[in-house]
């Protein structure tokens, strides 16, 4: 296990008992990010919050907002990649309420690569792959996943998510959306509904001939809601449950069906918002500025005071001065370290560009 967000959930509530059990959170090789040309290679043992730091976040937004909304800040600490793609049942066993696969929905819609290892070599497989028709994990007997290989788009991404209830909770709809623009192409994916994320490529196509590449943008405002129903229309929801278990499985059709129509027109508007956006927000910043001026002419007209009865920030008291401590009880200054003093494992990172998480 790496996270144990799950096994030791299930072993807690004594479903699971274990001969033993094998942590594999501190190898290296399995944690970290790491940056090439053209793709990004995410280790399966890299734990959420990882996901979320700001390197990540400028290459590949959708996945950090995914990851963003799986669970409570200390579960994402713990949490891994690996981990919530492979949650859940397993290929031909019975349901599991098992917390939902939010990233898969991103990594679909970014044609990720699994990348898994054995005894008898490597293997490599779109992430889709590792599911079976029923939604159970599919892996071969003693292979292991180790990475995801996504490639780089170069260009805005958007993902939202509605789940049982309010904040982080388990999905029932989640939606992800990639636009190339180099390629102008859009790539789209839907999950939560089923036991893995599936392609929207005719959603896609359609989108692709409604945006203004040259500026990134909507110029039709009518394309957004059109969008989100051509999504809606095409969800077909199967009799098995979701990633989720049987806690989605009563949800009324028409109400999954606005929930992805309300995560299609956000998550566009995220990735590629209306043409002429800024303008509208400098015609609004001016129109404030109008009225605040405006304002103040008639208080002066009316003879009423100009100021309001609060102190002015110029009247502010001054910060009391932090009391210092006497020579003899000052903390010692902290010095850089000398090759001789540098403690054991405290060896700089070889590759300045890899995302790590803080070890215990």
């Amino acid at each position: 296990m790496a996270g144990g967000t799950e096994v030791m959930a299930l072993i807690n509530a004594g479903a699971l008992y274990p001969s033993g059990l094998i942590a594999i959170d501190r190898i290296e090789e399995l944690r970290g990010v790491w940056f090439a040309d053209q793709e990004i290679v995410l280790g399966a043992a890299t734990t959420c919050a990882d996901l979320m730091h700001s390197d990540v976040r400028g290459v590949l937004p959708a996945l950090a907002q995914a990851a963003r909304s799986i669970a409570a800040p200390g579960i994402r600490s713990r949490a891994t990649l690996g981990g919530n793609l492979l949650s859940g049942k397993r290929a031909g066993g019975p349901t599991a309420p098992a917390p939902g696969r939010d990233l898969l929905t991103v990594l679909v819609a970014l044609n990720g690569v699994a990348v898994c290892r054995s005894a008898q070599g490597w293997r490599q497989l779109p992430v889709t792959e590792l599911y079976a028709r029923d939604g159970g994990v599919e892996l071969l007997p003693g292979e292991l996943l180790t990475a995801l290989r996504v490639p780089l788009t170069g260009g805005p991404q958007g993902f939202m998510k509605v789940g049982t209830r309010g904040g982080a909770s388990r999905p029932m709809v989640t939606f992800a959306l990639a636009a190339d623009l180099s390629a102008r192409t859009v790539m789209c994916s839907i999950g939560g509904f089923s036991p893995s994320a599936v392609r929207v490529d005719h959603a896609g196509q359609w989108l692709a001939d409604h945006v203004d590449w040259d500026n990134a943008a909507i110029p039709e405002p009518t394309t957004y809601p059109m969008f989100a129903r051509l999504i809606a229309e095409g969800l077909v929801v199967p009799d098995s449950a979701g990633p989720a278990g049987w806690t989605t499985a009563g949800v009324p059709e028409d109400y999954r069906q606005k929930a992805a129509e309300v995560c299609a027109r956000r998550a566009l508007i995220r990735a590629l918002p209306p043409a002429g956006w800024l303008e509208q927000i400098r015609e609004y910043q001016q129109r404030a500025e109008f009225v605040r001026h405006r304002a103040t002419v008639e208080r002066a007209e009316r003879g009423l005071p100009a100021e309001p009865p609060v102190p002015h920030p110029q009247q502010q008291p001054e910060s009391q001065p932090q009391a210092q401590l006497p020579p003899q009880v000052q903390p010692p200054q902290a010095q850089p370290w000398t090759a001789q003093q540098r403690p054991a494992g405290s060896e700089p990172n070889p590759n300045p560009y890899a995302v790590r998480g803080v070890r215990p």
